[in-house]
Order: structure tokens, then C-alpha cells, then sequence
């Protein structure tokens, strides 16, 4: 992503992560910005500009002459930090509330379970520090070690999900002296459980996470400020309609998701694609992009174009196998859709139990009904995870949370748009991933719900791990990695 706005962003994210999980401490200064430019692989313009978001946050001093200095891990002043802010009543904090349990439970954990060896040194540090008697800076040592367990789990779509929730930077009223004792020994009790590799109990992670609850409870009495999200994916959800990503990027998105529509038979030789003014609002993009998408499948020889006659496509399966395409050009599309099925198998067995709690009878027969007529019609085999994905969604009742879902599951259909990926064909993994969608229905019409839910997950699950083998094989997997590192999130 060598793109300034979307460079310097990136970079500002990385290095205030450093500071506010302790790794950069107040008082350390940052390398020359020579230093920064060879680590980030970008210009200097990108390292200024970066660099001067974290000195109107109140996290650098920046003085001619002289290297960064970290002077807080806190304060941002009023001028960015009202930025694209509104206020939230109490039904919306329930629903933020609601969403942070279902999501942020497995994020935590797994971030926790990661942790091994020198590992801990800065979450311990950061705990060591943790003065009962000093509510203020307490409560804010706490969101930065729980920040460095998400972090942990080196994804960055993780982390801008649980930061467009709100609660960040939002500490819950100070309390009595013994609270916050008591929830050092529930933290300290939580450590000692995961070194030992012994799960912790449900009941251990709602005592620490409680104070999530205490945010909620003073929403009516202190206004509550939720920043608008950073992640284009989210703002994207949340209704803004502002893409922030390249140019390169969105025409490209639209031309491999068409080579996969090829790719699974929706279109064959001799069809004709939607016309230009049907693509721009299928996939809310401008004229330039869809030409530009266009003009790469004419290079590639899949479709041809010409006024008044339309756009056909040439190329059958066999030849679309022989296209070469550079891991390079799709390294953006791969990386997003690992991030987002890493994210959906994480959680999807605790929000699939919240949705099957309110499904109705009728509604889980249409799924069946859904599931096998896909099963039965040519190529459409491969879109049953994704029904199935659609109807946990549908059944989510908390706004952010059915949001998020709906955004991995746009996310979800990428796979079909990377080439090779998927096959037209119905293997034993189709098979399989097709008896596990309709064994997890028959379950959830049967009225138990956490069954189905595990069942789900398990799936997803699989998805994942075949995703990941496949791109390993075709070549996928090493350029994705180096969209971004996603150990320097927190080391």
C-alpha cells in the first residue's frame, strides 16, 4: 500500500500503538526519521506527516534539530479527539456493550494464549505499574495492557474493531481503593491460570471485563463520545461511504471479483457482463474505476469490449488457469480475507449462539431449503458457507455487532475473486463443508443453539485452515504477509 494517506495512517497507528502498550515509554525517543523511513519501507513526507499526528495527539514533542520524544501515553487534546464525534445514549452503549462481550472475549483470551516467554515482559511491566491508589493512571494502564493482548494477536483488523467499539480511551468511574485491588488479584489470578495453559473461566473473564459494564452504566450521567471508526471496512458499515483505499485497489476489486464470477460459472464464453453504469452501482465505484477493471480483463485476454456492442466474456475455466497474475497485484485482497476469516472463526461460535437464540422455526427451514437447492445448482455449491454466514448475521440483534458481521461477510466472498483459489468442481472439502452447514441447520432446528453454534464455528473454522494451505501452495501467502508486519502491532 505505497500510498501516502493510507502509509502515514498505517505508520501513525503503529507507532501510537508502541507508545500506549509501554513498548515506547514516555521519556524514549523515536530514531531519526532516516531510521523510520528504511523500517516503514516509505518516504520521508509519510514519516513527517505521521509524525505530526502524534504531536497533535499530545503523544511526541518535536523540536528542530532533535529526535521525537514520547512526552505521553495518554492525552490527546480536544481538537482531534472531538474529531467525527457524537454522542450515544444509553440503549446505544447497551448495544456497543453487548457487542464488546460477544467480541472481545475470544480476542483477549487468544491474545493471552500467544503469549509466551519474553513475551510478557511488557504486559507485566505494564501491570507492575498498576497502582490501586492511583485511580486515573490505573485505569489507564489497564486499557493499554488489554490493548497489548489484542495487538498479540497480530491482525490489524482486530485492533480497528475493537477501537471502532468506543470504549477506548474511556475509563470507568474510579471507585473504591478495594475495586481496583480486587480486580489486580482477578488479573493476576488470569495470568498464572493461562501460564499454566489451563482455560479460564467464563466467569474470571466477566469479573476482570467488568468495568466495560461500569462505561455503560454512567452513559446517561457523563455523555458518552464514540469516535467515528478509522477502518475504511467499518466506516464503510457504519454508513460514511468513504473508501480510503487506493485507487489501484478498488478497480482491482472489481476486476477479480468478476474473474471469480467467471471462475464459478456465473458468467460463460458468449455472455455478456453488466454494463458500465450497472457495475458503478453494483459496486458503488466511478466510471474511471469499472474502465480501468475492464481494461485489465481485456489485457488478460477474459473479456472484450467495444461501444455499442458491450462487454463478453471470451475465456473459458480452462484458459482463466493459465492467467498470470502476480501474488504482488493481489496481496491486498488475500491479506484482507485472511484477516477476516482469522477474525470470524474467532468469534463466530459466541455470536452464532446469540443469533440462534432468536431464530424462528420457519426461518431455519428456508436456510435447509437454501442450502440444498445451492448443493443441487451448478458452481452455486460454493456460496453455502457464505448463506450460512448471511443468516447468522441477519439474526444478530445488536447494531455494531451486525455491522462488523456484516462487513467479514462481504469480506467472506474475496475468496471467490482470487484466482486459483477456488474450484468450480465439487470435491471432498465442498462436501464436507456442505454436510457440516447442513448438520449444524438440522441441529439449530432442533432447537439447541449451542450446538449449532459450535458446529458453525467448526466449520468456519475448517474454511480457514483450507484458505490458508491453498495460499501457501499457489504462492498467495508470503507477499500477503508483507502488507503489513503484523508483529511490529505489538513488539
Amino acid at each position: 500500500m505505497k500510498h501516502d494517506v493510507i502509509q502515514y495512517e498505517r505508520i501513525y497507528n503503529l507507532l501510537k500503538n508502541r507508545i500506549e502498550s509501554g513498548i515506547l515509554p514516555v521519556g524514549a525517543r523515536l530514531p531519526g526519521r532516516s531510521v523510520l523511513c528504511g523500517e516503514f519501507g516509505t518516504s520521508e513526507r509519510t514519516i513527517r506527516r505521521a509524525l505530526e499526528l502524534l504531536e497533535q495527539d499530545g503523544y511526541l514533542e518535536i523540536a528542530p534539530r532533535k529526535k521525537p520524544v514520547v512526552i505521553s501515553a495518554f492525552a490527546a487534546p480536544p481538537s482531534r479527539s472531538a474529531e467525527g464525534t457524537r454522542k450515544a445514549d444509553a440503549a446505544q452503549i447497551n448495544d456497543l456493550l453487548q457487542t464488546s462481550i460477544l467480541l472481545c472475549y475470544p480476542i483477549y483470551l487468544r491474545g493471552l494464549q500467544r503469549c509466551t516467554g519474553s513475551d510478557w515482559h511488557t504486559p507485566e511491566a505494564l501491570f507492575a505499574r498498576m497502582d490501586p491508589g492511583r485511580p486515573e493512571e490505573f485505569w489507564q494502564l489497564s486499557s493499554r495492557l488489554w490493548r497489548f493482548f489484542i495487538a498479540r494477536n497480530e491482525n490489524e483488523l482486530l485492533l480497528r474493531v475493537v477501537d471502532s467499539l468506543g470504549f477506548r480511551g474511556k475509563e470507568p468511574p474510579h471507585g473504591a481503593y478495594e475495586d481496583r485491588e480486587r480486580y489486580c488479584n482477578n488479573i493476576r489470578n488470569l495470568f498464572q491460570t493461562v501460564k499454566r495453559a489451563e482455560e479460564p473461566e467464563r466467569a474470571e473473564l466477566e469479573a476482570i471485563f467488568a468495568q466495560y459494564r461500569k462505561i455503560a452504566e454512567q452513559a446517561e450521567e457523563y455523555p458518552f463520545l464514540r469516535l467515528l471508526p478509522r477502518c475504511p471496512m467499518l466506516a464503510e458499515a457504519e454508513g460514511l461511504g468513504q473508501q480510503l483505499s487506493l485507487v489501484q485497489e478498488r478497480y482491482s476489486s472489481v476486476c477479480l471479483d468478476l474473474l471469480g464470477l467467471i471462475a464459478i460459472g456465473r458468467y460463460q464464453p458468449g455472455d455478456r457482463l453488466p454494463t458500465h453504469d450497472e457495475l458503478q452501482e453494483w459496486y458503488g465505484v466511478s466510471r474511471d474505476t469499472t474502465v480501468k477493471a475492464i481494461r485489465m480483463l481485456q489485457d488478460w485476454g477474459v473479456v472484450t469490449a467495444a461501444p455499442r456492442r458491450g462487454i463478453s466474456v471470451v475465456m473459458d475455466l480452462s484458459d482463466l488457469k493459465k492467467i498470470q497474475i502476480t501474488p504482488e497485484s493481489i496481496a491486498c485482497h488475500v491479506r484482507r480475507y485472511l484477516d477476516s476469516l482469522d477474525l470470524l472463526s474467532l468469534t463466530v461460535e459466541q455470536v452464532a449462539s446469540h443469533a440462534a437464540a432468536q431464530v424462528e422455526p420457519g426461518r431455519v427451514r428456508l436456510l435447509c431449503g437454501a442450502l440444498a437447492r445451492q448443493w443441487e445448482q451448478p458452481y452455486e455449491h460454493q456460496l453455502i458457507p457464505r448463506t450460512l454466514l448471511d443468516f447468522i448475521t441477519e439474526h444478530i440483534q445488536y447494531d455494531a455487532l451486525r455491522s462488523i458481521y456484516g462487513v467479514l461477510a462481504r469480506n467472506f466472498s474475496i475468496g471467490r475473486s482470487i484466482p486459483k483459489l477456488v474450484s468450480p468442481d465439487k470435491n471432498p472439502q465442498n462436501c464436507e463443508i456442505y454436510r457440516q452447514c447442513m448438520e449444524a441447520a438440522a441441529i439449530l432446528m432442533d432447537g439447541d443453539g449451542a450446538l449449532f453454534a459450535r458446529r458453525a464455528a467448526g466449520m468456519f473454522e475448517k474454511i480457514r485452515c483450507l484458505v490458508r494451505e491453498e495460499c501457501r501452495r499457489l504462492g498467495y501467502w508470503e507477499a500477503a504477509m508483507k502488507v503489513y508486519d503484523g508483529r511490529a502491532l505489538w513488539q
